[in-house]
Order: C-alpha cells, then structure tokens, then sequence
C-alpha cells in the first residue's frame, strides 16, 4: 500500500460505524467490477447498518486518466447491486467529478447509522 492508501483505511478503520474491512487483492487475483473494463476497487469495507463499500484511493501525484470510467463503472454496479452497496473513488486534493476527497468521503461514511 502506498502513503496515501494506508492513511485512507487507517482513518476508515477507526470510524465507529465500520466492522471491518479488506484489502482488496491484486489484478486477476480478487473482487473486480465486470464491465467494459474490470475493475478492481482498493478496498472492501463493511459497516454495522451492513452496507458494504467499494473504495478505490488515487493519488493526487497518478494520471488517472481511466477515473471517470472507473466511476462510471463503479456508480453502475452500486446501482444495480442494490440500496446497501456503494463505490467512492477519493483523491487526496484533486477535484474529480463524481469523486470524493478523503474528509468528504469520511463524513459520507459517518452519515451511515444503525
């Protein structure tokens, strides 16, 4: 993992709300996202209400170039999956659209209660 990756899941992990998490494997090895590119999300994060995010961390410093097919990818399975999945896709800085920066995306978490 990199700075950036492992100070998004610490900040994560420490949030009451969450039960656990993981790291999700490498290209061809863990979960990916079929579509028209697959896709295969950092991290895999489950939450006590039971809803289970997709994460997927990018460094302000990457190209990035694949972000918006990504989210569009990612925003379509969490549609499809049903009213308890999520994708985020969060850059340190950057403003992306349909992306989130960490404190964004920790305050998004936080809103999910038991």
């Amino acid at each position: 993992m990199d700075g950036f990756e492992q100070r998004v899941i610490a900040l994560i992990a420490n949030l009451d709300n969450v039960k656990f998490w993981h790291r999700n494997l490498e290209r061809g090895k863990g979960f990916y996202i079929n579509g028209f590119i697959n896709h295969y999300p950092d991290f895999i994060v489950v939450l006590n209400t039971g809803h289970i995010l997709l994460i997927e961390t990018k460094g302000d410093h990457l190209d990035g170039s694949d972000s918006e097919k990504k989210i569009l990818l990612g925003q379509t399975w969490a549609n499809k999956a049903g009213d308890k999945y999520r994708y985020y896709m969060v850059f340190d800085q950057k403003h992306v659209d349909n992306a989130y920066t960490l404190p964004d995306l920790l305050n998004q978490i936080k809103q999910f209660s038991v």
